[in-house]
């Protein structure tokens, strides 16, 4: 039997009832299975499991590409997201501003027709805080503190009880006129470093969890254009949108399911503390440790499995 948790082998194997493993063989099994829902209970608690249908993917010339939905950060922009991921929207547009170091913008550059499906939407920048987030790092150069609800990076501000997403290498979320609340079938997806400055000026829903490097190859548009491409080719086509992974989907198998790490999590723990008391003999200079944690460079990690 091969048991996947930390230290859950020692413990195993030094309970009183596990003595009689030589003689009681029954015995021993119905321990084993009795400890089992104990140990998945203790991994699970350190993850978000992300529900089938807030998993979407883009397929590209370079490979697919999968995100996780968060609604509780944006209900209607994750609504219309998913709708129109439902519908084929997205299915033959392009990827038609990328910005080197900034961000792959997608969708019909305003050329599609104004339905009900695609009128204007209210911008959701901000939402109530969640008892549940979780907070990293306190004053942030961005927010009063900084933190995750979900596995997804979020600032966090007690004080005006509200919390809203990040922009992380990774993120996903609506893109608008100058008039906030004119969101409508325009997307973009971060593909450089966290451009913080857009933090409660952009609604988000979700988050790359698989792909980042097919997104990463994709043609750049000339800066002195905003990265605009006048006419995009092959490489920058959408060919395929829908709710699931490319796996499930070709299969016609269940939906692939994705876990979000929490950073309760002992390998964040770890990596965070490494991050602030720089307790390694590589460093040199721990001048100012603890350090500040920066939750973009240390996200959160997604996986098909609780570990």
């Amino acid at each position: 039997m091969n048991i996947n948790y930390t230290g859950s082998i020692s413990l195993l194997f030094s309970t009183k009832p596990l003595l009689i493993w030589c003689t009681k063989r029954v015995n021993i099994l119905l321990v084993l299975l009795l400890s089992l829902p104990f140990f998945t209970h203790s991994a699970d608690v350190n993850w978000h499991k992300v529900s089938a249908d807030n998993i979407v993917t883009l397929d590209t010339h370079y490979g697919p590409v999968t995100i996780a939905l968060e609604p509780e950060l944006a209900p209607n922009h994750v609504n219309r997201f998913r709708n129109l991921i439902k519908d084929g929207f997205f299915n033959q547009r392009y990827f038609y501003r990328v910005v080197d170091g900034f961000v792959a913008q997608g969708g019909s550059n305003e050329t599609h027709d104004v339905t009900p499906a695609t009128d204007l939407l209210t911008a959701e920048f901000t939402v109530p805080l969640a008892k549940d987030a979780m907070v990293v790092e306190e004053n942030d150069m961005f927010a009063p503190a900084t933190g995750f609800y979900h596995g997804f990076a979020v600032g966090i501000d007690k004080a005006a009880d509200k919390m809203w997403a990040l922009h992380c290498p990774g993120t996903v979320a609506f893109a608008r006129d100058n008039e906030k609340d004119t969101g409508s079938t325009e997307f973009y997806i971060v593909i450089g470093q966290a451009p913080r400055h857009l933090d409660r000026n952009m609604s988000v829903v979700g988050r790359v969890v698989a792909g980042m490097p097919a997104l990463q190859q994709l043609p750049r548009g000339d800066k002195k254009e905003s990265g605009f491409i006048a006419a995009p080719t092959k490489e920058s086509k959408i060919t395929g949108s829908y709710i699931g992974t490319k796996a499930n989907v070709s299969a016609n198998a269940s939906p692939e399911t994705y876990y979000m790490q929490l950073p309760t999590h002992e390998e964040y723990l770890k990596r965070t503390d490494l991050a602030r008391n720089l307790n390694s003999p590589f460093y040199h200079n721990t001048d100012h440790a603890p350090r500040p944690v920066d939750v973009c460079y240390y996200q959160t990690k997604a996986s098909t499995s609780a570990w």
